[in-house]
């Protein structure tokens, strides 16, 4: 059998003209290499062919390049149930996919609260998605010392860095857009697992209000029976909704603070013969497909849950090598404005 002739460092160095140590620091991106010596040396690399061995490399500096992805907790709804969810489903696709161009592989893991679990697997760093209130993850990671990245607003002290849209101008920007179409007497619905991402868009929604003179509304009927799937969540959020719209005081606008609820509240709004948005506006903060279906489609806010993903898996393999993060700032956010909310199309 003829073995392959696979070009090394030195043929590297050879065809450009350099040391060995040259090559090795052009490719790897390290040491003081000039841009011309660096730009010959990879295109010299590119002629032959040649292609690091990431392996040897990896166990050299004591790393498994493999990252981990922690969705949330499943005491709260499923594993499954959550990559149903949009967010989620378009989160996990393109951190695999920028953990692979990065020469990473990405493990996908179950939430766990026994961190010698967790010691098992072999991991460089690990992503949490939205963190909530006393997050077993957090506890986990903390206790091994393992770095980490929250997609999501997440206590600074407990993760290396975070990487989020700006949650406060995301939400003024849905509210102001209710006010514009005509909306006085706006309703936040907010039921589910208390995170740390519906912690600070229910609080921006209270500020908003204060700062105009206006009667915060939020709905919140978690302290009756915490909702443990999916079923649980939307019939809380269609009840909250139906009590809000038949009370002395109904709202003329309803605006979701969590996924998957701003459809149920557009149902109860519907089997009350009310007409939307004639009659009431329906929105959510989180942009998702069945919106985008709902007899009328739904206005929300899309997070672009592929750049959190991305941004995430860069700043976390910067943290792993113990460099500065590149990426700085929120993360981008656009409003779709959606038949629900559009009075300008009401005859």
């Amino acid at each position: 059998m003829i073995t392959p002739n696979v070009p090394t460092l030195r043929d590297v160095a050879a065809a450009a003209g350099v040391a060995v140590s040259t090559v090795s620091y052009a490719l790897n991106g390290k040491g003081r290499v000039d841009s011309a010596t660096r730009t010959r040396v990879q295109e010299a690399a590119d002629h032959l062919g040649y292609r690091a061995n990431r392996s040897a490399q990896n166990l050299r500096a004591g790393r498994t390049a493999t990252l981990g992805l922690m969705l949330p907790v499943p005491d709260e709804l499923t594993s499954d149930e959550y990559l149903n969810f949009d967010r989620y489903g378009r989160m996990a696709t393109a951190a695999t996919q920028a953990a692979f161009q990065a020469d990473h592989s990405l493990l996908l893991l179950p939430s766990m609260k026994d961190p010698n679990s967790l010691r098992r697997i072999a991991m460089d760093g690990v992503i949490v998605a939205d963190p909530i209130a006393q997050d077993p993850r957090v506890d986990v990671l903390e206790k091994i010392r393992m770095p980490s990245v929250a997609i999501g607003p997440g206590p600074s002290d407990h993760f290396g860095y975070t990487v989020c849209p700006d949650l406060v101008a995301t939400t003024e920007v849905l509210l102001n857009h209710l006010t514009e179409q005509g909306a006085t007497n706006i309703l936040a619905l907010a039921p589910g697992p208390e995170s740390d991402w519906t912690r600070a868009t229910t609080q921006a929604y209270a500020e908003w209000c204060r700062v105009r003179g206006i009667r915060a509304r939020v709905s919140n009927p978690r302290s009756a029976q915490p909702e443990r799937t999916v079923e649980e969540l939307v019939h809380s959020a269609y009840s909250s909704a139906h009590d809000a719209l038949t009370s002395e005081n109904p709202p003329d606008a309803i605006v979701s603070l969590i996924l998957g609820c701003a459809a149920a509240a557009a149902r109860a709004a519907l089997d009350l013969g009310l007409s939307i948005p004639r009659d009431i506006l329906i929105a959510q903060d989180s942009d998702e497909p069945t919106l985008t279906i709902s007899d009328p489609p739904i206005t929300a806010i899309d997070l672009c849950p592929e750049e959190q993903a991305e941004v995430a898996v860069a700043v976390l393999i910067d943290l792993i090598n113990g460099d500065e993060p590149s990426s700085h700032g929120h993360t981008r956010s656009e409003l779709r404005i959606r038949a629900s909310t559009d009075r300008t199309v009401v005859t």
